[in-house]
């Protein structure tokens, strides 16, 4: 891990910190674009909250390249897991209220 000392980035320094940066990225990107293909689909307010997720995310995700703490890195990575997972079950629930 990065010397904390320094104050560079952890991503610099941390393989398995850049990949998940990517993945995140992916995932959320993907999300997103599920979720605005479902508003064309099928209009509904429903849809929101899984674009308002993956935006949260993504930034989180983006924020987390420039952390240079141990404790800073946790919770900015906790934070984006968090919104992904959120987006990803609330583009189902969304779907679902917007079907019926």
């Amino acid at each position: 891990m990065a010397d904390e000392r320094n104050g560079s980035p952890l991503f610099d320094t941390d393989a398995i910190l850049r990949k998940a940066y990517f993945g995140v990225w992916l995932l959320s990107l993907v999300f997103a674009g599920f979720a605005i293909w479902g508003i064309v689909r099928y209009p509904h307010w429903s849809w929101a909250i899984p674009i308002a997720a993956a935006v949260v995310a993504l930034a989180a995700n983006h924020r987390l390249r420039t952390a240079n703490r141990h404790g800073e890195t946790i919770l900015l990575g906790v934070t984006t897991l968090l919104f992904v997972v959120l987006s990803g079950v609330m583009l189902g629930v969304a779907l679902r209220l917007a079907r019926t």
